[in-house]
């Protein structure tokens, strides 16, 4: 079942949102990189208790090139590949609701 192209990217959409249980282990790699880097990372100069946060979780970060590729052209783009590949290998498996009136 091909999805309707004026619908495609809510689609996609809520597949970020919500059928993230398909990632692959180096998509799910990538995306604790990213978002430890993003989160975290600006607590690592700092003196207190947030330092002690970033050495608690700077271990997140990948030094995997596979996954940092996956990022090479930013989160919302790496976000999109994941949500198009989980879309065309596991449709038949998303619970998508396909109401128009929805």
């Amino acid at each position: 079942m091909q999805c309707n192209m004026e619908h495609r990217k809510d689609v996609l959409e809520y597949i970020s949102l919500y059928c993230m249980l398909f990632k692959t282990d180096l998509e799910n790699e990538a995306d604790i990189h990213y978002i430890t880097k993003t989160k975290f990372s600006k607590f690592k100069d700092l003196p207190d208790r947030r330092k002690d946060l970033w050495e608690k979780v700077k271990h997140n970060l990948s030094n995997n090139p596979n996954a940092l590729e996956l990022l090479v052209d930013g989160y919302y783009v790496f976000l999109q590949r994941v949500s198009e590949r989980i879309y065309n290998e596991h449709l038949h498996e998303l619970d998508l609701n396909r109401c128009p009136k929805c």
